[in-house]
């Protein structure tokens, strides 16, 4: 193989590495990241008139915010 190849074969498999491995490509986001941007993703839909989306995207984020934080809340994101 040539240098070259090996270098691009070398790159490649670091590239590709997280997305064949299933790990995440960027950092972690923490509990107040999560809740800050379920909080913007509810009130943009309230903000459309989307009541049926606000608690839709109300109701997953939470779960999912709990599911990711061992139970974690976001207490200052209301409900809609």
């Amino acid at each position: 193989m040539h240098r070259s190849a090996l270098v691009l074969a070398v790159g490649l498999g670091a590239a590709l590495a997280p997305a064949l491995l299933g790990t995440p490509a960027r950092a972690a986001m923490t509990l107040d990241q999560a809740c800050t941007k379920l909080d913007g993703k509810v009130n943009d839909a309230v903000a459309s008139g989307d009541l049926g989306k606000a608690r839709q995207i109300y109701a997953e984020g939470s779960k999912r915010v709990a599911s990711r934080f061992k139970g974690a809340t976001c207490p200052n994101v209301k409900a809609p």
